[in-house]
């Protein structure tokens, strides 16, 4: 959420904006900021473990940093994505971990296409198709219901392949963000 707030001060209109967020988890979707996390890091030279946490977060995430491309009005205000991290890494741990989860699923799922098409199509509601397919493909609870509450022009499109390369990865970043997690308050 962005708000606005103006005031007037020695006769001048002045107008602030704040970025109140409330979901962190979705964060992780914006594009990383180097310029920001620059910034960041400079302005935190007052408070050191601050510092560290930034300075840690530039190098695990540095293959993601030097990929994103600059963005001329971020969402985040003056601040990088680590910056509302700091304090909060249980949140992104557990969407992290949801990541590995939901990418897991569908791989799955899309190895046994044919019996997940199946138990869909069959099934009388969101929630039994749930069950059967924990019970069939041996999901979890989180999986299985990603899975359900997806279109199936999308799992019928999964290639394996393709969902070993996104686990890799996700499983990448969870490591990185547990790394992190050491190093915030």
């Amino acid at each position: 959420m962005i708000q606005r707030k103006f005031r007037i001060k020695d006769g001048v209109l002045l107008e602030t904006t704040e970025v109140g967020i409330e979901d962190y988890s979705k964060l992780l979707k914006y594009n990383m900021n180097l310029k920001k996390m620059a910034d960041d890091i400079r302005r935190s030279r007052k408070d050191e473990h601050f510092e560290n946490y930034l300075l840690k977060a530039e190098e695990l995430f540095a293959e993601e940093i030097a990929k994103a491309k600059v963005v001329k009005n971020p969402v985040f205000g003056n601040h990088s994505i680590f910056y509302y991290m700091y304090g909060h890494m249980n949140d992104w741990i557990r969407y992290a971990e949801n990541e590995v989860i939901y990418a897991k699923a569908l791989l799955t799922q899309a190895c046994n296409i044919g019996e997940t098409v199946r138990i869909i199509r069959l099934s009388r509601d969101i929630e039994d198709a749930a069950n059967k397919l924990m019970d069939a493909l041996n999901l979890d609870e989180i999986g299985a219901k990603y899975v359900v509450n997806q279109r199936l022009s999308i799992l019928t499109g999964i290639i394996p392949e393709q969902q070993k390369e996104a686990i890799m990865h996700f499983e990448k970043r969870l490591s990185n963000v547990k790394e992190l997690a050491k190093y915030d308050k």
